[in-house]
């Protein structure tokens, strides 16, 4: 939009923000590590997840594929009594909730309870990973000492008082409650980690963008923008805020707000002008964008086969039972095992201390009953 103002003119620019990875900041006055700027960086995930609905599928499916059939052992025939004292400590919707942790934040939390004797574990619960910052660790500390804890981190207020909780493993004497917290190596990344999908958040942004546009488009009524010119003269900016403010109130809601331009001029001679910027071909623009967007989304989350999450596509794998079985083995071994893997290590180190041995495993659930039609009778 130009603005005359006599013979002169002015014009704006809008510098569209881009993707920056995540701010992990120290702070003097604060015991805890702060994760993302204004320490919001795990609601920014989420918020990503329920705005995307590429990603959210990815995550939802992927953290899905990662628990499986649920936890078992390959010896657990042999070890009966390890076998029942593991399925005890580890809860089915505990472990789904960790494995979806696991993949939409690109770590979790595991909160352990010790006996009264603290001699063994005696329960294990999942806590929601966003609720915990890092404590902030001294030259001579290897690992991180403790975690606070806090219900909502974004609002939180300075005579609020995060609780304290020791990491697991790192004292000599155990404390009746700790937090593993449950991570894979980051180059660069010692307090936190980033999920594995970070290249394709953007994509999810546009995504999302993509969605509101039309959410909005379809909300006025596919109306174009209107401009309002007082010729009047022009007041002050207390008093062009205000008559913003009534017209903006009395002509839209909320939902349809920014459709009105409104622009304050000496006389009609200099009213401001609009020059609008048609997209030629709007809609395949959009199509483009929804695709690409959708095809990079899939490509961070290393999708295999769309058709393994249920979401129908024309290319690739899934044009036949043979190759949807390839997809789903080759999804499993360079995707989801990983996963599993990192969980298993965490859910050993817990057993140990309980002085339980065993294989664990997760059951592998497969989209499909791949059956041999010929051979059934």
């Amino acid at each position: 939009m130009t603005k005359k103002q006599g013979n002169k003119s002015t014009v704006s620019f809008v510098n569209l923000s881009t993707y920056n990875s995540p701010k992990i900041v120290e702070t003097n006055n604060k015991e805890w590590v702060e994760f993302g700027e204004d320490n919001d960086y795990f609601q920014f995930l989420i918020d990503r997840a329920n705005g995307s609905a590429t990603s959210g599928a990815c995550i939802t499916g992927i953290s899905q594929m990662i628990y499986g059939k649920g936890l078992d052992a390959t010896d657990s025939a042999r070890k009966p009594d390890q076998y029942a004292r593991m399925i005890s400590l580890f809860k089915k919707e505990e472990v789904r909730r960790l494995a979806y942790d696991l993949k939409l934040t690109g770590q979790c939390a595991i909160q352990v309870i010790y006996s009264k004797d603290k001699k063994t574990i005696e329960k294990v619960e999942h806590l929601p990973v966003e609720t915990l910052r890092a404590e902030k660790c001294s030259a001579d500390d290897k690992e991180v000492q403790a975690y606070y804890y806090h219900p909502d981190w974004v609002n939180i207020k300075p005579s609020d008082q995060p609780l304290r909780l020791p990491a697991f493993g790192v004292s000599d004497t155990p404390k009746p409650i700790e937090i593993l917290y449950v991570k894979p190596y980051e180059a660069g990344m010692y307090y936190y980690s980033t999920p594995d999908y970070i290249s394709g958040i953007s994509f999810s942004e546009i995504e999302e963008e993509v969605a509101n546009f039309h959410v909005n488009n379809v909300q006025n009524s596919f109306a174009p923008a209107a401009l309002i010119n007082f010729n009047n003269g022009v007041p002050d900016e207390p008093t062009q805020t205000l008559i913003e403010n009534k017209i903006v109130s009395k002509f839209q809601g909320t939902s349809s707000a920014g459709k009105l331009i409104i622009a304050f001029n000496d006389s009609k001679e200099s009213q401001a002008d609009i020059t609008p910027v048609q997209i030629s071909d709007a809609h395949s623009t959009y199509e483009f964008i929804s695709g690409e967007a959708q095809s990079k989304i899939m490509m961070s989350h290393r999708i295999v086969s769309p058709m393994l999450l249920g979401i129908k596509d024309n290319s690739g794998f899934g044009n036949n039972a043979e190759e949807l079985k390839n997809a789903s083995i080759l999804m499993q071994n360079i995707v989801i095992n990983p996963f599993q893997e990192i969980l298993i290590d965490a859910f050993d180190r817990i057993l140990a201390v309980n002085e339980v041995a065993l294989k664990l495993y997760f059951k592998t659930l497969q989209p499909l009953q791949f059956i041999d039609l010929d051979n059934v009778k």
